[in-house]
């Protein structure tokens, strides 16, 4: 009898020290920190942009011609958020995500569509967005700088229309296409 109460009190013991050691195991899997963040995660609003270099953009039929510093807020705002789903465009921002999905969001709406893909080099220099919405097409900030929640950059070739009232890639009545490039400096706000 006193065996067979030894051996029930055995395997007590061994199923409590079973259970413990399950409990402390899990509970070192709950101390690993989380991965690492990338710090340009976060949501944007676009707030500047100038030219870098001249460019020549007919608008509402009239020939403009844009220096070196001249505002280019209007024509990288709308080729950059153009595509938001927002019922304000005014609402428009960028969201970068941790699992690198960019998605256009309305900032006080419910409102969101996926914007495309992004990356970044080792260095936290050079973002990549890879816009697949409404056009796929890749646009590369460079000499990227995030501090105090300003984002700013230099896209050295934006695609831009020559003539604002036909869509950018579209046949031109005189020939070509209206397309060309530009070179913009740019300034986000991150928001969240």
């Amino acid at each position: 009898m006193k065996t067979k109460n030894s051996f029930a009190i055995l395997r007590k013991i061994l199923f409590l020290i079973m259970a413990l050691s399950v409990i402390f195991a899990c509970k070192k899997d709950d101390n690993t920190p989380p991965a690492p963040v990338n710090p340009i995660v976060g949501t944007y609003t676009f707030i500047a942009s100038t030219f870098n270099d001249p460019i020549t953009v007919i608008v509402n039929g009239d020939t403009n011609h844009y220096v070196a510093g001249d505002d280019a807020y209007l024509f990288v705002g709308g080729g950059l958020l153009g595509a938001a789903p927002c019922d304000n465009a005014d609402n428009a921002a960028l969201d970068l995500r941790a699992n690198f999905t960019s998605f256009y969001v309305c900032l006080g709406e419910s409102n969101e569509a996926q914007q495309g893909t992004w990356s970044i080099n080792e260095e936290n220099t050079i973002l990549k967005l890879n816009i697949s919405n409404p056009a796929n097409f890749p646009v590369f900030i460079t000499n990227l700088d995030l501090t105090d929640n300003k984002l700013t950059g230099n896209i050295p070739s934006l695609p831009m229309p020559y003539d604002t009232s036909i869509p950018v890639g579209d046949p031109l009545p005189g020939g070509g296409f209206n397309f060309q490039a530009a070179n913009v400096t740019v300034e986000f706000l991150k928001v969240e």
